[in-house]
């Protein structure tokens, strides 16, 4: 068999974990994959975003499947475009509340905050 896997560590996971947990969870490191090649790129010069491509576009692709677009809009928005990596600053939100005809600003600080944020959204467009 190929070596190539053999210290490949695949956590396992009991019955306890929410819905919400993983999606944090798996958020978070897909900002840590996008700071990760940003900083490759910015500290060393390494541009790796023809090679690290295809890996964003399956992540990209699993959250359509499971979300759909519109949240899948706001979760790469939240990775990419979310802080300013020169200065850090965090952009806000805008969505507007078609039913209520408010538009809304919101800051999104964490993983945990956009989980939210969707579902407040998610509830408002019901």
């Amino acid at each position: 068999m190929n070596p190539f896997g053999k210290n490949l560590n695949i956590k396992k996971r009991g019955a306890e974990i929410s819905e919400k947990e993983l999606f944090c969870e798996l958020v978070d490191m897909y900002e840590g994959l996008a700071l990760r090649s940003e900083k490759l790129y910015t500290e060393f010069g390494l541009n790796l975003q023809e090679y690290d491509e295809e890996f964003f576009l399956t992540i990209e692709n699993l959250f359509f499947l499971k979300y759909g677009e519109w949240k899948t809009e706001i979760i790469t928005w939240y990775v990419w475009n979310r802080k300013d990596v020169e200065t850090g600053e965090l952009a806000t939100l805008e969505w507007t509340d078609d039913a209520a005809g408010k538009t809304h600003e919101v800051t999104i600080k964490c993983s945990e905050d956009l989980w939210d944020i969707l579902k407040q959204i998610e509830d408002k467009t019901k």
